[in-house]
């Protein structure tokens, strides 16, 4: 019993499912115990053992099974003769399976050789490197310990030379954690791209122009300011964006008749007048400071959004300089305009405010106490960089700020030109019903890949420990010789007429013959010099 109960084991684990003990027994005096398939056919003589075998299965298992012609049969004496022709076929296809594999060791083996051959690549942290100060040579070429390797054994810092610093920069050897000075930086730079008392009088100046104007023609109107100018939150480059309410004619012959008037005036050397957008706008450009202005008429969004965006920003104070910073981030880059399936301003302020509002310093004093602005900035950058999941979550900024499941509301969301790649659901947290404000950005998969490089940029400046005297916005995150930093107080500067012929403007006039009277007596008093 032990016997059979082993051997039929042994045929219930073959590897082939044709090789399979059907019928296994013991004989009486039959001490190797095989196979009834292979033993001896019995004679006469023992007639008394055939009466142990009473089963039909059995008498069908002593009929003779000739060999196949040229068959030898070996190995373990339960294979029956006609499996065989398996174990044989079997063979053959491992011989030909050995033959491939080796034929793709010596594929691999080329190939790894071939590699090897080639010139070794640079390591990413040589041309990440910002170059020394001696002798404008990279970090990479320190000669302790060769390469951007430094004495420890970890990764060197950036060491930037003083023409390679911003505008901005302050150097604050006494900080030495880079968290810090980071957060340190960001203010700063918020600072710098703030508006200075002279061109917050001009902006003034420019409104008051507009305002005149619209009054002069529709004396009941009204005129509001709305936008990143009236947040607090524009560029030095930035345009400001104007409401006319009340206006009796429809938005497109209401623009044409402003225009007209303003180029009468020659208050203006440029204008654009869109009418086919969603909300038709006027874009024009003074021509005695060249600050720019989108007008529209009769659409007070843009007032109640400015409010909400004033508000959030007192609730979250952190808001302003991540948003100065982000605004400069994507102008740089091309990806600030909605039309062109950037991020425009409003949707980046509820981008950040989500961030704020979902941030783990909310819920822990004590941690809300140690976050930093660079911890933000590089928790922002994370969160959308890898973490956030276009595909099924949107976002809601109001009753403190959720994400939902887009499937669960049946909506896909996202806009046709983006495809199937990455796309932002956000719902406005004002007016009815559901109006997503990610919609336009069909271009979010290139500024999540955007987020996520500026992620490994951080992540190298903090492993590396980057000294104080080296930036750490420029020039890896932040362009320090963009037009609007490189020519930072220069930006407001007179413009030629529209057309040839018109006359200019009364304040150009005043302006330039102030100009005139201070070179006058700069003449005269020289000459009195020299007299």
């Amino acid at each position: 019993t032990d016997l059979t109960t082993r051997l039929k084991s042994v045929g219930s684990r073959c590897s082939s499912p044709r090789l399979v003990v059907r019928s296994v027994h013991t004989l009486p005096g039959l001490s190797q115990g095989r196979c009834l398939e292979q033993r001896p056919r019995m004679g006469d003589d023992h007639a008394d053992q055939e009466d142990a075998f009473p089963s039909p299965m059995v008498a069908a298992a002593r009929a003779p099974v000739a060999d196949p012609p040229g068959l030898m049969i070996s190995g373990s004496g339960w294979l029956r003769p006609e499996d065989a022709f398996f174990a044989f076929e079997d063979e053959e296809a491992n011989a030909d399976q050995a033959q491939r594999n080796a034929g793709m060791r010596d594929m691999l083996r080329q190939r790894r050789q071939g590699l090897e051959a080639q010139p070794e690549a640079a390591a990413p942290e040589e041309f990440m490197s910002v170059k020394a100060a001696s002798g404008g040579t990279s970090s990479s070429s320190r000669p302790a310990m060769g390469g951007p390797w430094n004495a420890d054994g970890g990764l060197a810092p950036p060491v930037a030379s003083s023409e390679d610093r911003p505008p901005w920069f302050v150097h604050r050897p006494h900080l030495e954690n880079t968290v810090l000075r980071l957060h340190e930086e960001l203010l700063d730079f918020a600072e710098f791209m703030g508006h200075t008392k002279d061109e917050l009088q001009a902006r003034k100046r420019w409104v008051k122009t507009i305002a005149a104007t619209c009054r002069s023609l529709w004396p009941d109107c009204q005129v509001k300011v709305f936008g990143s100018f009236s947040t607090g939150l524009s560029l030095p480059n930035g345009d400001v964006d104007v409401a006319v309410l009340d206006v009796a004619e429809r938005p497109g012959q209401a623009m044409k008749m402003l225009a007209d008037r303003l180029l009468s005036n020659g208050e203006i050397s440029w204008l654009e007048i869109i009418e086919s957008a969603k909300v038709p706008v006027c874009k024009l450009r003074q021509q005695v400071s060249g600050l720019r202005a989108d007008v529209v008429f009769n659409q007070p969004d843009g007032i109640e959004t400015s409010k909400f965006i004033k508000d959030r920003c007192k609730e979250y104070p952190q808001m302003k300089p991540l948003l100065i910073f982000f605004k400069y981030f994507l102008l740089q880059r091309g990806m600030h305009e909605t039309y062109t399936g950037g991020m425009g301003s409003y949707l980046l302020c509820n981008v950040v405010l989500h961030f704020m509002q979902r941030h783990p310093s909310k819920k822990n004093p004590r941690h809300y106490a140690a976050t930093s602005l660079g911890h933000l900035l590089f928790d922002f950058l994370k969160y959308y960089g890898a973490d956030f999941q276009f595909d099924t979550k949107g976002i809601c900024v109001t009753d403190g700020g959720y994400t939902f499941n887009k499937a669960e509301r049946g909506w896909r969301g996202g806009n046709r030109r983006a495809g199937d790649g990455v796309r932002l659901c956000l719902e406005s947290p004002l007016g009815q019903g559901f109006n997503d404000l990610g919609g336009p950005c069909f271009r979010m998969g290139v500024l999540k890949n955007l987020f996520s490089h500026a992620l490994q940029c951080l992540s190298f400046l903090f492993v590396t420990r980057a000294g104080p005297d080296a930036s750490l916005l420029c020039p890896m995150l932040l362009d320090p010789k963009h037009p609007v930093i490189a020519g930072r107080h220069s930006l407001m500067a007179a413009q030629p007429v529209a057309l040839p012929g018109m006359q200019r403007s009364s304040s150009q006039l005043e302006a330039e013959g102030a100009l005139d009277s201070d070179d006058a007596a700069s003449e005269k008093e020289a000459g009195d010099d020299d007299g």
